[in-house]
């Protein structure tokens, strides 16, 4: 999707909102470990295929989540 490409149809129709705000938390996901305390905090960015429909969305700094694999409970994917 990022790269302009629907990967379900092939469509080129893609949009993104970087603005796009979301009711939980704003656009903000809150990671926490089961002592509740704030593990990791970052935005996404939604992007939506106007030809079939299928949404993606992606962290919106990178540097957001350089901490993720060494955060308590998230692991590779093998």
């Amino acid at each position: 999707m990022k790269n302009g490409r629907c990967p379900m149809c092939d469509s080129n129709e893609i949009y993104k909102n970087t603005d796009a705000t979301f009711r939980a938390h704003a656009y903000t996901v809150l990671v926490c470990d089961d002592t509740e305390e704030e593990e990791l905090v970052f935005s996404f960015v939604p992007y939506v295929c106007m030809n079939c429909g299928f949404t993606s969305m992606y962290v919106g700094d990178m540097n957001d989540i350089k901490n993720l694999p060494k955060t308590k409970g998230w692991k590779k994917v093998p």
